[in-house]
Parts: structure tokens; C-alpha cells; sequence
């Protein structure tokens, strides 16, 4: 080998380390920002299910003259309760956890529920507390009957 050949071959391979040593950084850099990407599109989620839930029972209970029909557990099942409102005109909407999915009426409302739970408290106004766990956070609702 010439010199010029052994200066070629050290320059191809001093280049080809810092190309990989380039890729690498760049692919952890990479990695980090999608894995917190991801995480933001989990908590997103989990937050839109929350608000999805905490709209339609707001909705339901400040109709005029809405009053709980039924509640109770589903199956026997601790995780899963069911609530069953009647408005004035006979019309009832009912939220009810099915497996890890609470549904509002026929509507698919909210996935990975891991809890939902209704306390009703009859003492001076009709209160109800709902204890709902998605994707392994905790929420504690409250509202009131009119």
C-alpha cells in the first residue's frame, strides 16, 4: 500500500465513525422526543375522556326536572355501576360501565375505564359523587340535583 491508500483508508474510516456517532445522537434525540410525544398523547387522551364524561352528565342533570330513576351495580360487579336519569317528559338517559367502556345511552362515551362508581347522598339536596379511574387516573365528580 502507498501512502496516499493508508491516508484514504483512515480519512473513509475516521468519516464513517463520525457519520454513525452523528446518527446515533440523533436517533436517541429522536427517541426521547417521540417518547414524550407519546406520553402527552396518552395524558391527552385520558383528559378528553374525562371531559367527554364531566360534559354529559353536566348536560343531563341541569335539564329542568331530571330526577334519578335507578342506579346500582352492574353484575355485581365493583367496578361497575350504572345510573339511569328520567326527565319531565318521560325520557330517560342512562350512563352505565360495560367492561372497560362507559356508555350514555347506546353512545360509546369513554375506553380504558378502569373504575366508575355513583354514591348517592339524599340528605338536604339529591347530591351524586363519581369516582371514575381512566387509564389509571383517579377523578372525584360531584353534582346536584336542582
Amino acid at each position: 500500500m502507498q501512502p496516499n491508500e493508508n491516508y484514504a483508508m483512515k480519512n473513509l474510516l475516521i468519516y464513517t465513525g463520525v457519520f454513525l456517532l452523528l446518527i446515533v445522537i440523533l436517533g436517541g434525540i429522536l427517541v426521547y422526543f417521540y417518547q414524550n410525544v407519546h406520553k402527552l398523547n396518552e395524558e391527552t387522551f385520558v383528559n378528553s375522556e374525562y371531559t367527554k364524561l364531566n360534559l354529559y352528565f353536566l348536560n343531563t342533570i341541569k335539564q329542568k326536572g331530571v330526577k334519578i330513576k335507578n342506579y346500582g351495580l352492574v353484575d355485581d360487579d365493583d367496578s361497575s355501576y350504572f345510573i339511569t336519569f328520567e326527565n319531565q317528559d318521560g325520557t330517560t338517559n342512562t350512563f352505565l360501565k360495560k367492561g372497560n367502556i362507559i356508555y350514555y345511552n347506546k353512545i360509546k362515551l369513554c375506553e380504558d375505564v378502569d373504575l366508575f362508581k355513583i354514591i348517592i347522598d339524599k340528605s338536604a339536596k339529591e347530591t351524586i359523587s363519581v369516582e371514575i379511574s381512566i387509564s389509571e387516573k383517579s377523578y372525584n365528580l360531584q353534582y346536584t340535583l336542582n
